[in-house]
């Protein structure tokens, strides 16, 4: 079997790859290839496109990304139609992929989509565009399932995988291990920073995390450490911004979590990982002016009251979220105190993350990771069953 992976964003070729090596311990003989960044490289696809740096935000920034954009789609629509290729699999990243659907349709591929577009939307807008257009989804939210199957299409809430990526640090190292490799000594505490992935948000998030631990550090109560997670290989651009009083790693989010006693994090899939790792968060997010000019002019807070998954997960407000003109260091600051301090907004708020869990599928059977390898193979069997493979 010929299997092809799209994904874009950093957490979806997370997700994806993982989906690959679940696949290659279960199938040696299939021939997996991606279009994707370095964790699909890195699980052994062969690759036949490149993303990294196309997960960007604002207008501006994804006009510029267009003609990138549309030669990796003339590209990939190419490679299926002269390779065999057996199945395709859409691994979030909407904006690309819910465009690229058309084109394998009428190539005749069978596609599995992991992680739906607005898969995270409650009231489904735009969930039902992709039914006529794939064979199986397979989605981390039990109302993205039932919004899909409304319209007709064959999906299965199958979970998050954070739960097993998080899970499967926590069987490898003990908080208190990882608390000694950054040398949180007795009873300091140990902030985690987690200021994006994109250049845009390191430059304007990061700066603000730094401000707001200096804040932090200067008050009597505080004592111990700031450990900064940025993806790999974003260490050397955020060195303006964090001196030798922090540490800085690459790639180890989630470790940084687990061990940390509050965290402020950027928007985004990260919310979800401090929520599934326990971790007492505040939620931040800040960008250029025209950025925000947009959101404003979008109604972007009317028409998405909630913004970190967690929140629009439990459909109301737990983890404070500081966006744009709030995100400001002193604000930033002075939630982390009461998250590290006051027993109470720590309980509440870790109480509310068992119901994220529950959310995610924490009590479902079978991980995301496992069944959407299943899904995949049923699809595939159905399909060959139809003889729809015959090209």
């Amino acid at each position: 079997m010929h299997i092809l992976f799209v994904a874009g964003d950093l957490s979806g070729d997370a997700h994806a790859a993982m989906l690959a090596r679940e696949i290659a311990k279960r199938h040696g003989d299939w021939k997996l290839f991606a279009v994707g960044g370095a964790q699909l490289q890195a699980c052994g696809a062969t690759m036949i496109g490149d993303t990294q740096g196309c997960g960007v935000m604002g207008i501006g920034p994804a006009l510029a990304l267009v003609p990138r954009l549309a030669i990796l789609q003339k590209r990939i629509t190419k490679f299926v139609r002269t390779t065999r290729v057996d199945a395709v699999v859409l691994c979030d990243w909407g904006g690309f992929n819910a465009r690229l659907l058309p084109h394998l349709k009428k190539l005749g591929v069978p596609v599995l989509y992991y992680f739906p577009p607005r898969s995270w939307r409650r009231d489904g807008r735009g969930a039902a565009a992709i039914a006529p257009l794939v064979n199986r989804v397979a989605t981390p939210f039990e109302w993205s399932a039932n919004f899909l199957k409304a319209a007709n299409c064959n999906a299965e809430w199958v979970g998050h995988p954070l739960l097993e990526t998080v899970e499967a640090i926590r069987s490898k190292h003990s908080r208190e291990d990882l608390r000694r490799e950054w040398n949180v000594q007795g009873d300091e505490k140990m902030i985690a920073l987690l200021p994006g992935s994109r250049a845009l948000e390191l430059k304007y998030i990061a700066p603000h995390l730094a401000a707001a631990a200096k804040i932090l550090k200067s008050t009597p109560q505080f004592r111990g450490k700031f450990v900064v997670a940025v993806p790999q290989g974003a260490g050397a651009k955020i060195q303006p911004y964090f001196d030798e009083n922090f540490h800085v790693v690459e790639n180890r989010a989630t470790e940084v979590l687990i061990a940390c006693d509050a965290a402020a994090v950027k928007s985004g899939t990260a919310t979800l990982e401090a929520a599934v790792a326990n971790a007492p968060q505040v939620v931040v997010y800040d960008g250029p002016a025209i950025l925000k000019m947009q959101w404003k002019l979008m109604g972007g807070s009317t028409k998405i009251p909630l913004v970190a998954m967690p929140n629009i997960l439990l459909n109301r407000m737990s983890a404070l979220e500081l966006l744009g003109e709030n995100c400001k260091p002193q604000s930033i600051a002075a939630e982390l105190q009461k998250l590290l301090f006051d027993q109470s907004r720590r309980a509440a708020l870790q109480s509310d993350y068992s119901e994220v869990r529950r959310a995610l599928g924490s009590e479902l059977s079978t991980g995301a990771t496992q069944r959407t390898a299943q899904i995949l193979e049923e699809m595939i069997a159905e399909c060959r069953g139809k003889a729809c493979l015959a090209r």
